[in-house]
């Protein structure tokens, strides 16, 4: 970690979780649209929609998140004839479709943002264990588990400690 750039060592400390289903579906969507139509979420469970589909990203890897709900039509827009396969047998690539054109446009432009690191893409489907938990589900930062402190409580607590010892 000491060797990582500020940027990148952020990104993997507090990833990007993004909800891209609905920018995917918009008729008239652009890649210059991307910043405006695509919504970048709190890491936590309640932000996600059971019919979503959502890119996680900690700056080494992306992983595609479908959950259980999402329409058939657009897994199959994205994933062709392997959209009822196991995922973690699939590999992403472009579709002679709109909607495969744009997931690929999202991807790269993400990968724009820094190109010192190819971010590889993982698919993983919700329920799919164990790549659910590996890959996404330990990341949901700020979800308090057992009655632990969440991601802004920690934050405040290395704040206060940080003002006593200055």
């Amino acid at each position: 970690m000491m060797a990582l750039p500020v940027k990148k060592l952020l990104n993997l400390l507090y990833p990007s979780l993004i909800h891209v289903d609905e920018y995917l579906l918009e008729p008239s969507a652009q890649a210059d649209d991307l910043k405006t139509t695509v919504k970048r979420l709190p890491l936590i469970a309640e932000s996600l929609n059971s019919r979503g589909l959502y890119i996680y990203d900690d700056g080494f890897r992306f992983v595609i998140w479908f959950r259980r709900m999402l329409s058939p039509d657009i897994a199959r827009n994205l994933l062709g004839a392997d959209f009822a396969a196991e995922l973690s047998k699939v590999t992403l690539s472009e579709h002679d479709n709109e909607m495969s054109r744009r997931l690929m446009r999202v991807l790269k432009k993400l990968r724009e943002s820094d190109r010192s690191y190819y971010q590889l893409s993982y698919l993983v489907r919700q329920g799919e264990q164990p790549r659910e938990g590996l890959l996404l589900l330990v990341n949901l930062l700020e979800d308090q588990m057992g009655g632990t402190s969440g991601y802004v409580d920690w934050i405040t607590l290395i704040h206060r400690q940080v003002q006593q010892n200055a």
